[in-house]
């Protein structure tokens, strides 16, 4: 048997497998022709242990003592090969964000919390990546000399490493690695620092386990793991079917957002949106308005919880103020003046077309007033000055003509 399948176990004595590496393993054997399976008890390679009973190894687990604490960024610019990253959450509970940075070339990645493995990320340039379910993702660039061959060159061989809380320092064995082509995302150009979210909703386990693959001969990626915190949380209304539908709903809801070209209150494209602050319960897809979009009122999801198209609401009606000392009619005040200082009644005023507000109907597009929403009616303003806000010192002050044209917008108040 040759040095890659042997192992210097916990327990005193060389023990021999019948696969390259301990997790790939189904018997340990205490001689190299692997006619003698070894004793009932725990085996470790110093990353995992996996524990066998009658001759068969049961599922591995991976050591506390080899994991690292969440928080730092790793870097590799090494050889190809397979890297595994286990770190310690820690008990509290919350969202876990994984960064990967593959830069061009092209390397994959794979994640397993609590027996559930997770290997879709956003990219801040094409949004959500994820290959076959169960398997590792391959993100890269397909600009990449090695993009092209890689599912044809497999499978790999690739030495293993294990990062000891300095560097990936190498375990001495192989691992056979097939590539599908239903794993590899790669993209036009380098995908960028993506993003990976994992909910953490109970104090155990505390342990989740990366495994990073470089297939090409020189690998280069960036990763780091947040530990667990809630995400942060912004307002919006409930789902709907059309951009239309979610302007006019009411903002009533309290959503939450791991950032990916988002910050700060503000959300961004193919920002990844959640029910929930852990990050468990992916946004339905559909249509939402809110009010944490810059300058953008509605956002629309797709079905993996990403933010893929912002735009504004557009409205046919408003609602104007008018001084109603001039009753029975429905005049301003005489000049800009009266109408800032003064407490407007409310009126509601419609536009053919839409328009994104008052100063975009009136003013930029020149539309007419008009006072019922069969559009017959125009506004007699009699030249007069209107407001936007009803209370004094407030909003913005127009003058109408007799005809419902805005002849003048006078400004803030």
């Amino acid at each position: 048997m040759d040095a890659k399948n042997q192992y210097n176990m916990a327990t005193s004595g060389t023990f021999y497998l019948d696969a390259p590496s301990l997790s790939t393993a189904t018997v340990v054997y205490s001689n190299a022709a692997l006619t003698t399976v070894a004793a009932n008890g725990f085996y470790s390679d110093g990353s995992i242990v996996r524990e066998q009973v009658s001759g068969v190894l049961l599922p591995s687990v991976t050591c506390p003592s080899c994991s690292i604490p969440c928080g730092p960024t790793i870097s590799v610019n090494s050889s190809q090969g397979v890297y595994y990253l286990n770190t310690n959450l820690g008990s509290p509970t919350g969202a876990v964000i994984v960064r990967f940075n593959t830069t061009s070339v092209p390397d994959g990645i794979k994640a397993v919390y609590n027996s559930v493995v997770y290997n879709g990320l956003s990219s801040p340039s094409f949004g959500w990546r994820q290959g076959t379910a169960g398997l590792t993702t391959y993100l890269g660039s397909l600009s990449d000399a090695c993009s092209s061959g890689i599912v044809a060159g497999s499978p790999y061989t690739l030495s293993e490493f294990q990062y000891n809380g300095t560097t990936f320092a190498p375990l001495g064995t192989l691992e056979t690695v097939s590539i599908a082509s239903g794993q590899m995302q790669l993209t036009a150009s380098a995908p960028g620092n993506c993003v990976m979210v994992i909910p953490k909703t109970a104090a155990t386990p505390n342990i989740l386990d990366l495994t990073l693959i470089g297939p090409c001969v020189s690998t280069v990626f960036s990763i780091s793991v947040s530990c667990p915190a809630a995400l942060p949380s912004f307002a919006s209304s409930t789902v709907n079917v059309d951009s239309t539908a979610a302007c006019a709903d009411a903002i009533d809801q309290t959503y939450y957002v791991a950032y990916v070209n988002g910050a700060a209150g503000v959300l961004g494209l193919y920002d990844l949106v959640f029910s929930d602050a852990n990050g468990q319960f992916k946004l339905a897809a559909g249509y939402y308005k809110t009010t944490a979009a810059g300058t953008n009122e509605w956002f629309q999801v797709d079905a993996n919880g990403v933010i893929i198209a912002f735009g504004d609401c557009l409205y046919n009606q408003f609602t104007i103020y008018f001084d109603v000392t001039t009753n029975p009619n429905t005049y301003g005040w005489a000049s800009s003046v009266s109408a800032c200082a003064g407490t407007g009644t409310p009126l509601t005023v419609y536009i053919t077309g839409s328009a994104t507000d008052l100063f975009n109907a009136v003013v930029t597009q020149g539309k007419a007033l008009y006072t019922n929403v069969g559009l017959t009616t125009l506004l007699n303003g009699n030249n007069t000055w209107y407001k936007t806000v009803s209370a004094p010192a407030s909003g913005q002050s127009l003058l109408v003509d007799g005809v419902g044209a805005t002849s003048s917008w006078g400004g803030p108040c």
